[in-house]
């Protein structure tokens, strides 16, 4: 089930977030894009119904820094232990360069890195690394996660489905813009642009 709900103050969702599993959802996601963040909804229904599993679907890879973004998903995986996965994608050009005025460059490899990032930052070990999207010099939670959460890449196109084999616990779906996908297909070696369906594990 997508949250928060539309329509009723996010204050007032407690009754509906129980609900949910007497209706016997088992999954709560959440997203970002113009409404609510991702992780504030989340947090409060790792409270309010405790039962549920918790995940973000997705978060841009763009408009958290690094450590901000560690710092989002150590949190939410401290809130829920063994019941938050972390999802993340490349967004779009609306939300990163529109919205938020980041320069949509390389959203394939920001992906990547991203990614590369939390799987080392998230373990709490000090990251002083150079990516190719950016650089960390000396970042170390002070807040170690109780376990390192299952991330997600939003994947619907071959080369991100590919990513999301080799860097990530499985992939989610997200909507996707033709024009966006062309530097993951450079990336990747080129290639036609083919349809695929959703890839979990």
């Amino acid at each position: 089930m997508t949250i928060p709900f539309d329509g009723v103050p996010l204050h007032e969702q407690r009754p509906w977030m129980e609900e949910l599993v007497d209706l016997g959802y088992t999954d709560a996601w959440s997203s970002e894009a113009q409404g609510t963040d991702a992780f504030v909804p989340l947090a409060l229904t790792a409270v309010w119904a405790p039962a549920l599993r918790l995940g973000t679907a997705i978060v841009p890879a763009f408009t958290r820094g690094p450590a901000l973004l560690a710092q989002s998903v150590a949190t939410m995986t401290e809130a829920a232990p063994g019941r938050f996965a972390f999802g993340i994608g490349t967004s779009s050009n609306v939300i990163v360069e529109n919205w938020n005025a980041i320069a949509f460059d390389e959203p394939y490899q920001r992906t990547r890195d991203m990614v590369r990032f939390l799987r080392a930052a998230l373990t709490g070990e000090k990251v002083d690394a150079t990516y190719e999207t950016f650089t960390v010099k000396g970042f170390r939670l002070g807040r170690r996660p109780p376990e390192v959460p299952p991330i997600l890449v939003a994947a619907l196109r071959p080369g991100m489905l590919r990513l999301a084999g080799r860097e990530g616990d499985g992939a989610g779906s997200e909507d996707r813009q033709p024009e966006e996908d062309s530097s993951e297909r450079a990336a990747e070696g080129g290639g036609p642009r083919i349809g695929t369906s959703l890839l979990s594990r």
